[in-house]
């Protein structure tokens, strides 16, 4: 027989077993947002975010660790020029998909961040039906190779060159790959919302 606290033990082992299973699911799930509809600018109460706040708090220390976030992108040749915030995965229709800023740029909370080796990615729309949203990646198709994209962290300014733009379909996930490069990937949809327009820079 189990006691009383050999049911709780077991309670949490399921719990962290079906944490862990979702953590990995989302983890080959690249954002590819959906196409934008009047209702996406309010919360859902089906939709649950994990933890895309919990970078938001960073101390001294970690800052001095991990690097500083990313608030602020502007690509001149393209007239971008937008604030940038932390999104996460979610968790919607019972499946695991990356949450999109709908008033900013999102940076994916567990990707690199300025300056840093590895991949940044950075997120946003192409286009709004909801005029309170932003489509922040609306002219992201005008960055050619060559170009410069300039990533804030505060009073801090890192230039990436940007090397490849390419169209992708919706559900490649290599373009999220990460090695000890320190590169940018920025993400929108195509203007006819079917595709994956995919620009990548790498650090000056």
């Amino acid at each position: 027989m189990t006691g009383p606290g050999g049911h709780k033990q077991q309670h949490v082992r399921i719990f962290a077993a079906a944490a862990l299973l979702l953590v990995v699911a989302a983890g080959g799930v690249a954002w590819f947002g959906r196409a934008p509809s009047t209702a996406d600018h309010r919360a859902n109460p089906s939709t649950v975010t994990l933890a895309a706040e919990a970078l938001a708090g960073d101390t001294p220390g970690q800052a001095a660790i991990f690097g500083s976030l990313p608030t602020r992108v502007v690509a001149p040749s393209a007239g971008i020029d937008a604030q940038v915030s932390e999104v996460g995965v979610i968790v919607d229709g019972g499946k695991p998909v990356w949450e999109t800023a709908w008033r900013s740029v999102g940076h994916h909370m567990d990707s690199a961040r300025p300056g840093q080796p590895g991949n940044m990615v950075l997120t946003g729309h192409v286009s709004v039906v909801d005029s309170r949203n932003l489509a922040a990646f609306k002219t992201l198709d005008r960055l050619r190779s060559g170009d410069v994209v300039e990533v804030y962290a505060g009073d801090e300014v890192y230039l990436y060159r940007i090397t490849s733009v390419v169209v992708v379909p919706p559900d490649e996930v290599r373009v999220l790959r990460s090695d000890h490069l320190a590169r940018i990937t920025l993400i929108t949809c195509t203007r006819d919302l079917k595709q994956r327009l995919v620009v990548v820079g790498v650090l000056v």
